[in-house]
């Protein structure tokens, strides 16, 4: 068997881990730059809002019932993370990371324990010791784990948290209930298929010939549809090593200045390298990108991107930031307004397993003292307040509400390296 591990409403519950006085109360966590709605309380959800609801266009509803918007604090919900995926995995000897709030538990072996209570005990101990309300999904694949979670979310008032398929009766009718929509791996445009062809709930996809699944989904649907009848397809997957760091944003408002953007992109290329030395790597390709508004008709459209191959493999800020301002001379234009640039970083190589160009100076090791003095510094005092010269010390999200109490978070934890996709 295997148990999904699903945090309900993260965002929103961090944030009342900071505030315990927005328990009950409608809420809502908004993108870079305070943009959209990227995630709501159950309170928000029945006032009607939306997920990705612009936030200008719900002003006046946030105004009327008193809904409580926060700008998103991703440092804190990485640290929350870390805490219920290290709560979670003690009770297990197999587990995969699927994203920053879900999680599969591997119960294989697990025959003399009763598996729905020991899910109740997981939950009860990460809702103690963490403070963030989880659903469990018990099944015998990681398809079935996903539609038993949606029952748990679905009714939340007929189960205590944990809901588990265990038998062909339990799985026909949940699968009878799910719409097709709903089933793990299934799109909006794979949906309007489906409904073309009649398959309009999960159930419906188990009638289909297997020959009509193979040629409307391929190999994929074969393995889905045996998912869901309980024959195990999908294993656990370790996390794979990044091939890349990018760090991107949206600028709350165009910028225009020349100096504005070189300062943003220069910023963007220290917070790959501090990433690099997290993960103790180095690089050995620089991008660079900036782009404009593609919605403003009225104004000039401009994006480009270029990249250069290091002579040698590099994490200093020092290296990486001359190498980003001299792409960023190559890339920048005057007279646009832009909207987004970034930095991307890939092609890694282990710090210790550096090949040198031999024609080349390698300035790496005079730099590596300054820049782990650096990283301790910041680790201790608080994100840049140790920094290179070119940087503002300006955060780069856009975000305007937070509070005193994420500050003194920021400065009282420590936080790793997330090894997940933020959904």
């Amino acid at each position: 068997m295997y148990a999904l591990v699903d945090c309900n409403n993260f965002f929103v519950s961090c944030e009342r881990t900071l505030d315990p006085t927005l328990e009950g109360k409608p809420v809502v966590v908004l993108s870079n730059n305070d943009g959209c709605v990227v995630s709501r309380s159950k309170e928000a959800k029945d006032l009607g809002i939306p997920m990705a609801a612009p936030a200008f266009k719900y002003k006046e509803l946030f105004k009327e019932h008193d809904v409580r918007s926060f700008s998103a604090k991703f440092e804190l919900y990485n640290f929350k993370s870390q805490q219920v995926i290290s709560i979670a995995k003690s009770y297990v000897l197999d587990h995969e990371v699927y994203s920053i709030d879900e999680l599969f538990l591997d119960f294989t072996g697990f025959k003399y324990i009763n598996i729905h209570e020991y899910c109740i005990e997981i939950k009860n101990k990460i809702r103690e010791e963490a403070n963030i309300p989880v659903s469990i999904g018990i099944a015998p694949t990681k398809t079935l784990c996903k539609v038993a979670n949606r029952i748990v979310k679905k009714y939340p008032e007929n189960f205590d948290g944990v809901f588990i398929l265990d038998s062909p009766d339990k799985i026909e009718k949940a699968l009878k209930w799910l719409d097709i929509g709903d089933v793990w791996g299934i799109g909006r445009r794979l949906a309007i298929k489906m409904h073309d062809n009649g398959v309009h709930k999960a159930w419906d996809l188990l009638q289909k010939p297997e020959m009509w699944v193979r040629k409307v989904m391929g190999i994929h649907g074969v393995r889905m549809i045996n998912e869901l009848k309980g024959i195990r397809q999908l294993e656990l997957d370790a996390p794979s090593p990044k091939k890349s760091i990018a760090v991107t944003r949206s600028f709350m408002e165009m910028l225009t200045d020349k100096k504005d953007v070189r300062e943003r992109v220069e910023t963007f290329g220290m917070y790959c390298s501090e990433r690099l030395r997290k993960q103790n790597t180095c690089c050995k390709m620089v991008t660079v990108f900036v782009q404009t508004n593609r919605f403003r008709k009225d104004l000039p459209e401009y994006k480009n991107a270029v990249t250069k191959i290091l002579p040698n493999p590099t994490n200093s800020s020092i290296l990486i930031g001359r190498v980003v301002n001299e792409l960023f001379e190559a890339v920048f234009r005057e007279g646009f307004h832009y909207k987004k640039a970034g930095v991307i970083v890939n092609d890694f190589v282990p710090e210790d397993q550096r090949l040198i160009n031999l024609f080349e100076e390698d300035t790496q090791n005079q730099h590596l003292p300054v820049m782990k003095a650096m990283d301790a510094m910041n680790k201790k005092f608080g994100k840049d307040k140790v920094r290179l010269g070119s940087m503002s010390g300006e955060n780069t999200y856009g975000r305007k509400q937070l509070s005193p109490e994420y500050e003194a978070f920021l400065k009282n934890n420590t936080f790793t390296e997330a090894n997940f996709r933020f959904h």
